[in-house]
């Protein structure tokens, strides 16, 4: 059964059909989505995420052989919401959330009832973002459900209507640059919005040519030779993700090579670093690969995904007390922390729970969800350390049931510190007594208002930003948003950030040194910075984190 089947509908079996050709089709996609980053930096990750969280959505539904539209939508839409990660991954699941919706009560996906579940879909994304912003994923939803209304009547066939919605999106998505200057300026349209163009570009193809689950590069399959819909007792294997750091690095061979070794394939990066996600029944087997290779390994995960899912929550429930331990403190606290040095010191300030992850690496509702879980607290805080990740958070707060959860809006580490550096003193003072949640609340914002965060990294591409002419390997100074300084060297670009943001208030500067910077190099530009600004305290940690040679707070 296909799309143009019959003008009057189809029923869920073409439905999951459809998604799981859409997503294999997704997936040769990740990479163009992932480098229209605005910022020319190396960690663009809405690919990924709508990747990650189409992927958890279809685990929902790959056992399901006999169902209605109602089932294998609502199914479809509880799994993008526990797979939900940054924010493009986040109004992707509210936007099939809205549209599973709709179809509850329907019996056949006709032009009517897809009409009435576009329009769904985009009340919920809407509703689910406090501040929508215009030229995003949120607009493209909008418009091109605005065309298909105004088009599609009875008369036109669903494949028809599918076929209005991705033209009307095409172009919307053309018009993003328009809607956003920064867009404009950087040369890209919106990534979120060119994923969800991707997306419904893979349903239209599927139309009277479906691909095989395996062909169509199965997001849920067992195995690189078993079917996705087979209903054998295998593994869910596990999920291995490492960086290899070398020299003339073959993207394209390496995805080729580990195709032959696992399933769920992400190569992404350049030929000095490159990220892999694979699906494997034997983790030993591209860790193996990527050593031989002579590549250096860094940042190695790998979690057992049938642990996972006899873990998780049961279908459509929230965490409760009773599967908390038996006593509870107050609070517990919840972190995202990037790299090694920064994970302990979370736990060395009293995280109960730090997921690892940041920019590039977005933990999903699901893994703040299970952290939420395994806490021994009433209450719960999360710090999400990261502009993209504090949608994911806050959806994850609002799905966890009886706990209090309180998302603080830290968009870096160094905010994350000080809040919880803040948190702790509170408690020190005695002043907690009482449990006043909203007080403690209010410390810790108080605190992340009071420093100031920098982040430097490497350009990926020559771009032109706030009036800055950008060379593809310069150094960048990111915060607040904003590109603040670019320069030949990390001590030419630390230099003009704080020249640019530095106040008389400002009495000490906390350099974070990652992965690939000896201590004796940080020391020595410390030493430089201290003879140039002697009125101020500077302090070197080590953080461990990739991509970012160092992440500055001042204070």
């Amino acid at each position: 059964m296909s799309l143009c089947r019959s003008k009057y509908g189809i029923d869920a079996k073409a439905l999951k059909q459809a998604l799981a050709s859409a997503i294999g089709q997704f997936s040769q996609h990740v990479e163009v989505i992932n480098e229209m980053n605005v910022f020319p930096v190396p960690d663009g990750d809405t690919g990924i995420n709508m990747y990650h969280t189409l992927q958890r959505a279809y685990s929902e539904i790959s056992d399901l052989d006999d169902s209605d539209l109602a089932e294998l939508s609502q199914r479809f839409a509880y799994g993008a919401l526990m797979g939900a990660r940054g924010n493009s991954g986040t109004i992707l699941s509210q936007l099939l959330k809205g549209f599973a919706e709709q179809l509850q009560t329907a019996e056949a996906l006709d032009t009517r009832e897809f009409t009435l579940a576009c329009k769904r879909a985009v009340q919920s994304a809407y509703e689910a973002v406090t501040s929508p912003v215009e030229g995003t994923i949120l607009t493209v939803a909008r418009e091109a459900t605005e065309t298909l209304e105004l088009r599609a009547d009875d008369g036109v066939a669903l494949s028809e209507a599918l076929n209005i919605l991705v033209r009307a999106a095409q172009a919307s998505l053309r018009r993003t640059p328009e809607l956003l200057p920064i867009l404009k300026e950087s040369g890209v349209v919106d990534s979120g919005a060119l994923g969800l163009v991707s997306f419904l570009e893979g349903l239209a193809s599927t139309d009277g040519k479906f691909d095989s689950p395996e062909k169509a590069g199965s997001p849920a399959a067992a195995g690189p030779d078993t079917p996705m819909d087979s209903s054998n007792d295998t593994s869910y294997g596990y999920d291995v993700q490492f960086l290899m750091l070398g020299k003339n690095l073959n993207i394209a061979q390496i995805r080729q090579d580990l195709e032959q070794v696992g399933w769920s394939l992400l190569v992404v990066g350049d030929d000095s670093t490159v990220k892999v996600h694979i699906h494997v029944d034997n983790p030993a087997l591209p860790i193996n690969y990527a050593v031989q290779s002579g590549a250096t390994l860094d940042d190695v995960v790998i979690e057992n995904m049938e642990l996972q899912f006899r873990r998780r929550p049961p279908r459509g429930a929230s965490s409760t007390a009773a599967q908390k331990h038996q006593t509870s403190d107050a609070y517990g606290v919840i972190a995202v922390a990037p790299g090694d040095g920064l994970r302990a010191i979370f736990e060395d300030l009293g995280c109960e729970a730090v997921i690892p992850g940041g920019q590039g690496r977005n933990p999903s509702v699901e893994d703040f969800l299970v952290s939420i879980d395994s806490i021994n607290a009433s209450s719960v805080f999360i710090l999400p350390n990261n502009g993209n990740i504090i949608m994911t958070a806050r959806q994850a707060a609002e799905t966890a049931g009886e706990a209090r959860v309180d998302v603080l809006p830290t968009t870096s580490v160094v905010e994350g510190i000080s809040a919880l550096i803040a948190l702790r003193s509170f408690e020190d003072s005695g002043e907690d007594g009482g449990g006043d949640l909203d007080l403690a609340v209010g410390e810790m914002r108080a605190a992340t208002r009071q420093v100031c965060s920098i982040e430097i990294t490497r350009a990926t591409r020559d771009s032109r930003l706030g009036g800055l002419e950008i060379c593809c390997g310069d150094f960048l100074a990111t915060g607040d948003g904003q590109i603040l300084a670019a320069g030949p060297t990390t001590e030419a670009a630390v230099r003009d950030a704080l020249a640019k943001v530095l106040k008389a208030e400002h009495e000490l500067v906390t350099l974070y040194y990652g992965e690939g910077i000896q201590e004796r190099e940080a020391s020595k530009l410390i030493e430089r910075l201290s003879f140039t600004y002697p009125e101020l305290e500077f302090d070197l940690v080590f953080g461990g984190q990739d991509l970012y040679p160092y992440l500055i707070g001042l204070e």
